[in-house]
């Protein structure tokens, strides 16, 4: 009878062990799938448009000329917008180019573009310049620096949602026009952006925020290597 008991011990504690690592498999297994979709609680979420305003990953892909005239092309712009007194231009920058040099004015940049829209009824424009630097820690720099020498010591920065990794607007009146405008600096990866919206009569923030953002997310989907898709043609 004693052995028979012990022999029934020895089974419920084996049973007992079976059941505990049983549980620890099924929630190992658990965890894997909801990491591989993307539920673990560190993942970025990925916009699928400019209505929708995820965490912006930090990439460090460096991007060509090329590959910044698609993200500025026009039939991303708002409906009836039309190329300003800028029209599209840019050019990538030799590596032995002075300007690259640690000390130089564009160090570590490798591409610039920049181009002017005016809006339907020509009352505004938006101005957009992109910097692509070699890798995050240049294009960091690049936006401080930016940062700074994109305002004058009379424009006031205003509150606006971060857009990108990193970004500040500010407001204030043109030197030349005396019209006031709407500016903004971000950086979005290893792409450093300086925007600004200038309009006869008021410069609307929110439509400022939303150009950003949709060039945010260009960016992004150009450092992510497919094409470019985000657009704000159904606004006017």
């Amino acid at each position: 009878m004693l052995g028979k008991q012990n022999a029934d011990g020895e089974g419920q504690q084996v049973r007992r062990k079976e059941s505990v690592v049983g549980v620890r498999v099924a929630a190992l297994m658990v965890a894997v799938v909801l990491l591989a979709a993307g539920c673990g609680g560190s993942g970025a979420e990925h916009s699928k448009g400019p209505g929708r305003h995820a965490a912006t990953p930090d990439l460090a892909t460096s991007l060509r000329f090329s590959q910044l005239k698609k993200v500025l092309d026009l039939q991303s712009m708002p409906t009836g917008w039309k190329v300003g007194a800028t029209s599209l231009r840019g050019r990538d920058l030799p590596k032995d180019s002075p300007c690259r040099r640690p000390s130089g004015v564009c160090a570590g940049m490798t591409s610039h573009a920049e181009v002017q829209y005016d809006n339907a009824d020509s009352t505004g424009n938006v101005h957009i310049e992109l910097d692509a630097y070699e890798d995050r820690e240049a294009a960091q720099t690049g936006y401080t620096s930016r940062g700074a020498s994109y305002a004058d010591k009379n424009d006031r920065e205003i509150s606006m949602p971060t857009v990108g990794n990193a970004s500040v607007a500010r407001t204030g009146f043109n030197k030349f026009s005396a019209e006031p405008f709407t500016s903004l600096v971000m950086r979005v990866g290893a792409v450093v952006v300086a925007m600004t919206y200038t309009h006869q009569t008021k410069p609307d923030p929110q439509l400022l925020l939303s150009v950003a953002r949709m060039e945010a997310e260009r960016i992004q989907q150009a450092e992510q290597g497919v094409a470019p898709t985000a657009s704000l043609g159904h606004e006017g």
